[in-house]
């Protein structure tokens, strides 16, 4: 078994764990949503002090299932945005259920405030650099829908959100290895992998067919 080969197969079992493991933490979501309900109930019959800390707890609680479910798109996903999502969801968490005290305020604070700076300036970044007049340069983190709106492309990819997915599966489809100068196509356009790195693809470049 070559390396490229190795790589497909590490890859495809890799996705197969993602599946299960998915699987599994949907079930457990579905599980634990009925004990909202129970502390509810538990808040209605209690007093004003019991109440409160009763209120803490199913926030706590919903805000963990609320991380489940992001960290769940992360993995299905795998997508740039999600991973600033689920970061944001877990320090809120943080913030608003555990925090007593004002330092741990302020650093929940100053966290939030970078995220929001990464996810303005810096998340949307994309590599572009003109090539023979034709070609754009992008990295295979780049969503293929904002490829598409933004160059008026029409890529159908399907179940891949992101150009390395997409064209990692062309690839694998032709049975050619991951590799610089690489070119696949999909009929409708040419893909060159301009850069990539033991297997995985880092940028890429489109082309009309």
């Amino acid at each position: 078994m070559n390396y490229n080969k190795y790589v497909s197969f590490l890859y495809k079992i890799v996705k197969i764990f993602e599946i299960v493991i998915s699987i599994l933490l949907i079930i457990g979501v579905i599980i634990a949503i009925p004990d909202i309900f129970k502390y509810f109930w538990e808040i209605l019959v209690s007093n004003e002090m019991r109440s409160y800390i009763l209120f803490q707890k199913v926030l706590s609680h919903i805000l963990i299932l609320v991380i489940a479910v992001e960290f769940l798109v992360l993995m299905t996903a795998h997508r740039d945005t999600n991973i600033v999502h689920l970061i944001l969801l877990v320090i809120t968490r943080k913030m608003m259920v555990y925090s007593d005290n004002m330092i741990d305020l302020l650093v929940a604070t100053i966290a939030i405030s970078i995220l929001f700076f990464v996810r303005k300036y810096l998340m949307d970044i994309e590599l572009e650099s003109p090539l023979n007049g034709k070609k754009d340069e992008f990295f295979a983190s780049t969503e293929i829908e904002k490829i598409n709106k933004k160059y008026n492309f029409n890529i159908n990819y399907k179940d891949f959100h992101t150009l390395g997915g997409y064209v990692y599966s062309l690839l694998e489809r032709d049975h050619l290895p991951v590799e610089v100068n690489q070119v696949v196509s999909d009929d409708s356009y040419i893909y060159t992998v301009l850069k990539a790195n033991n297997g995985l693809i880092e940028s890429v470049s489109i082309e009309k067919a």
